[in-house]
């Protein structure tokens, strides 16, 4: 009965760690730059844009 509990726990453990690793994941995923304007803090001049779905931090006037 011990084990039977015991593993019960360990399932429970393993999946809160599995979906609070997916929630983490997903917090930085957008498909817009306005997705990004909450979700990261960028130093200015950097803003917070949307590439390849992820949000990162741009400096636009790095490449001018």
């Amino acid at each position: 009965m011990a084990k039977v509990t015991k593993f019960g726990y360990i399932i429970i453990h393993f999946l809160s760690l599995f979906f609070l690793a997916m929630n983490v994941a997903g917090g930085r995923e957008c498909h817009a730059n306005s997705h990004c304007v909450g979700k990261i803090t960028c130093v200015l001049p950097q803003k917070p844009e949307c590439w390849n779905y992820a949000c990162v931090c741009y400096d636009s006037n790095k490449y001018r």
